[in-house]
């Protein structure tokens, strides 16, 4: 890429690995640079980075600060940064900083979150783009728009009905989704006899908002059936919308009334093609993956623990923990999975939350169901964080200072963290000072790892959260998965 190709006149951008090599060479900025580079290796969630000049130079938004947007507007994303950089030594300048907006660094650079589209941008094969930062509505109207077509459409067309301008790497994903969708779902040729739904759509068919209404749901609607998109069977609409309509009255009237009578229809409907969801996540590759995901007894007595793959270098004061372990299921014989545990309000930290991926790779499976199964499996673990420390400076005084107001209580959490032998972590900066923000959360997080580390069944523990991350919990109904 050459800077030359940047817009001379008005604001332009460096996406993802080129904004951060660029701004890793001057002097100062090697070393956060070389943090990011790290962390988002394998994550996709690069290509939302973008590094902002202005007339061709580098923009110097505040004296001394340039700017790495976060784009599209994504706070987990721009928090698990901060996160990040601050547990590897990057301090922020809380003088130029706006939580949850802008975040400062005193090296000389910022994390802004941004909404709107981009203009003038360097993609990271160095080539110049439109627009790169679809919203998940785009993203998911840009799919489907092909299957009402009922054929693959150009990248112009795609981007003159949806008003976007789609780059390659979009193109390419809705290329190898549509593949995979008329090879495994439905055909080609029978696209015709179905109507399209973007689940996030208000406006999509009453039945549709029904069969989704947290109010009969056990769990969030993801928890239960991530799908981004609904096809359904023109024929079967006048049958599918008075049996949910019946099925919806049902369970508001009578909460006594399962879901799993819900989800037997859904799967009695999803086998004989009336109606299917899909969950969409962005194929980077060149070959879709489709996965149907069910909870059926097969495959959820496939799914077992090995044992743990090595231990994570833990600093109790960095925000988040990992799991390595070895899994295996019907389809793999074995698989290295990662399970990461963070508060995720990471500046108040009073409750945790926890996710599954593949490891080494980027996008999470999803989120371990906090209401139906951590907070089932592990009761009560963040109540710590409700608990007064005294003056406590470091993380094992606050431990003993709990241990002295409530023994019964807390005695047991000491005596894990003294004995020094954890199965998937070693713990380090126990007696390092620190803030009280960074106490509570190194207590959440001990916490955390001690229940998990002295569970009575850890087969059966991560066998849970394995199906939970991958939303096949004991509620969640049918659907597929197209990835990769």
């Amino acid at each position: 890429m050459a800077i030359e190709e940047l817009d001379k006149k008005g604001t332009a951008y460096l996406q993802g690995i080129q904004g951060l090599n660029y701004l890793g060479k001057m002097s100062g900025y090697k070393t956060p640079m070389n943090i990011l580079k790290s962390y988002l290796k394998t994550n996709g969630k690069r290509k939302t980075l973008y590094l902002k000049f202005n007339d061709g130079e580098l923009d110097e938004v505040v004296k001394g600060v340039y700017q790495l947007k976060v784009n599209p507007s994504d706070k987990n994303f721009l928090n698990d940064l901060r996160d990040e950089l601050e547990d590897n030594g990057e301090d922020i300048d809380k003088t130029k900083t706006k939580p949850g907006q802008t975040i400062t660094f005193k090296s000389g650079f910022q994390l802004y979150l941004s909404g709107r589209p981009l203009r003038n941008v360097i993609d990271e094969s160095g080539q110049p783009v439109g627009a790169k930062t679809p919203t998940n509505d785009q993203q998911e109207d840009g799919f489907i728009i092909n299957l009402k077509a009922g054929k693959l459409l150009e990248q112009s067309v795609i981007n003159n009905k949806i008003d976007f301008q789609f780059g390659k790497d979009w193109y390419n994903s809705f290329t190898q989704s549509f593949a995979g969708f008329t090879n495994k779902i439905i055909s080609k040729s029978k696209l015709s006899q179905y109507e399209f739904y973007r689940d996030s759509d208000p406006k999509k068919l009453k039945m549709l908002n029904q069969i989704t209404d947290p109010a009969i749901l056990p769990s969030s609607k993801d928890n239960w059936n991530p799908s981004d998109v609904w096809a359904v069977k023109i024929s079967e609409k006048g049958d599918l919308e008075k049996e949910i309509g019946k099925l919806h009255k049902a369970r508001i009237d009578n909460k006594n009334v399962s879901i799993e009578r819900i989800n037997k229809f859904i799967e009695t409907q999803f086998k004989n093609k009336n109606l299917i969801g899909i969950s969409l996540k962005q194929v980077l590759g060149t070959t879709a993956k489709v996965d149907k995901i069910t909870k059926d007894a097969k495959y959820i007595n496939s799914v077992k623990f090995l044992g743990f793959k090595g231990k994570m270098d833990y600093n109790v004061l960095k925000t988040y923990f990992d799991i390595n372990v070895k899994m295996s299921c019907i389809k793999n014989d074995t698989l290295d999975y990662l399970f990461r545990f963070r508060p995720r309000a990471a500046s108040d930290a009073r409750t945790n939350n926890g996710e599954g991926r593949l490891s080494g790779s980027g996008p999470a499976d999803g989120a371990i169901d906090k209401k139906n199964v951590l907070s089932v499996l592990l009761p009560n673990a963040d109540n710590i964080t409700s608990e007064k420390y005294g003056k406590s400076k470091t993380v094992n005084e606050a431990i003993d200072f709990l241990v002295s107001k409530n023994k019964q209580k807390y005695k047991g959490l000491q005596t894990w963290v003294n004995k020094g032998k954890y199965k998937f972590l070693k713990i380090s900066n126990l007696d390092k000072k620190a803030d009280d923000k960074d106490i509570r959360r190194g207590l959440l997080n001990l916490n955390y790892a001690y229940l998990i580390d002295t569970y009575r069944d850890q087969k059966e523990l991560y066998k849970k959260f394995y199906l939970a991350a991958k939303k096949v919990n004991e509620f969640s109904s049918i659907h597929y998965k197209i990835s990769g």
